[in-house]
């Protein structure tokens, strides 16, 4: 399974009736993700002399990407040039500095890390952490890279700049957080994961172990599915793949497929006309029996019960 883009078929589902397949839905990336990556706004300059912009302390992140010329700054005291076909990712809390000469054009993406999930807030102490995407420490020099121009980045981009150029109602906002997410996500892999901090790489090799298990969930949601095939799924042990699991979803292996599993059943309850042994059948339960007594002992109520509630 690929990681990224979007020519991966995520979801597969086939009975008598109909065939359905599709991407990654939202609700498999709230698991997956414990924190979400919010656009703030999109500005277009262009110099018109030479200029110093103060030198300020940044509050959030940005990303500066020069379309003409050469875009030149201090980022936490080193002189950087960015020229057209690179980018530079500045981190809350660098100290920066434009340095812009007449003809320069670049486009400033500015955004927000949400991650109320990483910070002990029981320790007075860790209450004012920052969370950052670099290593602390990191060279200026390595938060500027060379863009890859896959046709799924400069296609992104060109709608970053488009719909932002021409935005003029609020609709405008949720379709460029939209587009920046997948514009970001594809970016932040460009950067060597030894230069992220060791929280933000962690979390990209949790999200990607994520990825991989619902994957392996899906591709089974109509069978029986033993720890010893997941952990073989995974490339890892027995032990291995318990610790994982409970690290990264918060219960056993075993109780995270039935859960899977159920909450497909739930849409099943809700959306379709499907009666309840087929729904049983369908995901693989042992009988009708079973399929509801593990629902209730979930969910705390029958499958009948929830479909009429619903």
């Amino acid at each position: 399974m690929q990681l990224e883009g979007c020519d991966t078929v995520y979801y597969e589902e086939e009975n008598d009736l109909f065939r359905r397949e599709g991407s990654i839905s939202y609700s498999d990336l709230k698991v997956i993700n414990s924190y979400e990556i919010t656009f703030l706004v999109i500005q277009f300059f262009k110099s018109k002399q030479n200029f110093r912009y103060r030198k300020h302390c940044h509050p959030g992140y940005e990303i500066i990407i020069p379309t003409a010329g050469v875009y030149t700054c201090l980022l936490n005291e080193q002189e950087l040039s960015v020229a057209v076909g690179e980018l530079l990712l500045v981190q809350e809390g660098d100290w920066h500095q434009d340095i812009l000469h007449p003809g320069t054009e670049f486009t400033v993406i500015a955004f927000a890390i949400n991650n109320p999930e990483h910070k002990d807030f029981s320790d007075p102490a860790n209450a004012n952490i920052k969370w950052k995407l670099f290593k602390d420490k990191t060279a200026a020099i390595n938060q500027k890279i060379t863009r890859s121009h896959d046709k799924l980045s400069s296609a992104l981009f060109k709608l970053l700049n488009s719909t932002g150029a021409s935005q003029n109602d609020s609709s405008a906002y949720y379709i460029l957080n939209g587009i920046f997410n997948a514009f970001f996500w594809k970016l932040i892999r460009w950067f060597p994961e030894e230069q992220l901090s060791p929280m933000f790489a962690k979390n990209l090799k949790d999200e990607a172990a994520k990825l991989i298990l619902l994957k392996i969930f899906e591709k089974n949601i109509h069978a029986k599915l033993d720890v010893p095939r997941i952990a073989a799924g995974m490339n890892m042990s027995r032990s291995q793949l318990t610790c994982k699991c409970k690290e990264i979803i918060g219960e056993s292996p075993a109780r995270a497929f039935i859960r899977y599993k159920l909450q497909r059943a739930q849409t099943y309850l809700k959306d379709s006309q499907f009666a309840i042994k087929q729904i049983s059948d369908m995901l693989g339960f042992d009988d009708q029996f079973h399929f509801s007594k593990t629902f209730k002992r979930f969910y705390g109520i029958s499958p009948a019960a929830y479909r009429k509630k619903h």
